[in-house]
Formats: structure tokens, sequence, C-alpha cells
């Protein structure tokens, strides 16, 4: 009888603790899952920030990309795009500037900013208004993967892969923000 309860309570450890371990992985990977976003969702607000003030400078593009890439630099996915678009004050997508990192291979008149590959150029920093009551909303999105660590359980491959439409169900998070008014008179 004390045989059969010992292979009882092996079986029911065994299972407890597969559970357990389940639990303490999918922690730690929605962690590190949840840093990677909060880290893209600063680099959205700094480059919302810098964009506001940059208004339609010549380079404004240049100024955004850089002040959000230096806020994302350290997380562990990869950015696939960056969007600055045209916004309103609900925040809805209006026409837009997308970016993606560079690459070997992509045609160079294309090039921005050095290591910006331009995608669509449909708001180029000319076309912003920053002047009066009527100033444009500028919206800065980040489009990024998260390369999952442990590849246990549900936990493998990444973020962008793993969808339904691989490489278009990556996370994103963006941030708008009024442009200010032309300082100079």
């Amino acid at each position: 009888m004390i045989r059969r309860e010992r292979g009882a309570a092996t079986i029911e450890a065994a299972l407890v603790l597969s559970l357990i371990l389940l639990l303490a992985l999918g922690s730690v990977e929605w962690g590190l899952a949840f840093r990677d976003w909060l880290g893209a969702a600063a680099g959205t607000r700094e480059g919302a920030r810098v964009g506001a003030a940059a208004g339609n400078e010549a380079g404004a593009d240049c100024v955004i990309l850089e002040a959000t890439a230096g806020a994302i630099r350290d997380i562990h996915g990869a950015v696939t795009q960056v969007w600055i678009y045209k916004s309103d004050s609900s925040g809805s997508v209006g026409i837009a500037q997308k970016y993606r990192p560079f690459v070997s291979g992509d045609d160079g008149a294309f090039l921005r900013c050095g290591t910006w590959f331009i995608l669509d150029n449909h708001w180029p920093d000319s076309m912003r208004d920053n002047h009066g009551a009527t100033r444009d909303w500028l919206g800065v999105k980040v489009v990024f993967d998260h390369d999952w660590l442990t590849n246990y359980a549900f936990f493998s491959g990444s973020v962008c892969d793993r969808g339904m439409a691989v490489g278009h169900d990556c996370w994103s998070t963006d941030t708008v923000m009024h442009i200010e008014p032309d300082p100079t008179p």
C-alpha cells in the first residue's frame, strides 16, 4: 500500500512541478516582452516629443528617427518599422512617412538619415502645419518584433512569426502630440 502511494505522490509532484515551471517561465517571458513594449512606448513618446518641437523644419524626420531609435536601442526584439504620421486629436492614423532599418541590398536612393529605408513618402516634413490653431497632430508609431527567449511551450520563435499573417502580426505602439507653434513670427 505504501508503495502505491509513493508512486501516486511522484506523479502528482511531476504534474504540479511542470505546471509551476510553465507559470514561472511564462512570467519571465511576459515580463521581458512587457519590458520591450515599454521601451518601444518610450521611443514613440521621445520621437513624438521631438517631432512636435521640430514641426515642419527640414530634416525633422531624421531628428524624430534618431530620438526614437535612441530610446529603443535596448529592446530584445527588432524594430521592423517606424511611422511618422498625420493624426487628429483622437489618434487616428492618416497619411504617413514609413521607414524601416536599412539592410544590405536595399537601393541606396531610398536611404534616409543614414540608416533608414523609406517605405512610404506621403507626409514629408515640409507638408506639416505648425501655424495657428490649425496646427497638425503628429504621431510616431513603432512596429517591432519580440523574440521569445526560452522556447518553452508556447514561447518559441518570435511574435511576428507566430500570427496568422506571418510578418504582419508584429506588436506596435504609438504616441500622438500636437505640433508646437512656429516660434518665428
